[in-house]
């Protein structure tokens, strides 16, 4: 969806984040570590990079966030960072 706004739609990178952010911020589903996926970057980098360039905005933004809500605890960063 991001991938969308941003390349096809022309929104701006920040504005389009917090409309998915807003509008998928929300899950009734598991989050559990043992029930996501995960790939590694070199394999997501060469099959999709595009995808792997947005999940680093992402992880920007979201970072971000965090910061904001907990200044100076980079050992929370570290551990609420996707990457």
């Amino acid at each position: 969806m991001l991938r969308i706004l941003i390349d096809l739609e022309g929104l701006d990178r920040e504005f389009a984040f917090e409309l998915i952010y807003n509008t998928f911020s929300y899950t009734n589903h598991t989050v559990l570590p043992e029930a996501l996926e995960k790939w590694s970057v070199n394999l997501l980098g060469n099959l999709l990079p595009r995808h792997l360039e947005i999940i680093y905005e992402i992880n920007h933004f979201w970072l971000e966030k965090v910061a904001k809500k907990y200044p100076g605890n980079v050992h929370k960063m570290s551990s609420l960072s996707i990457i």
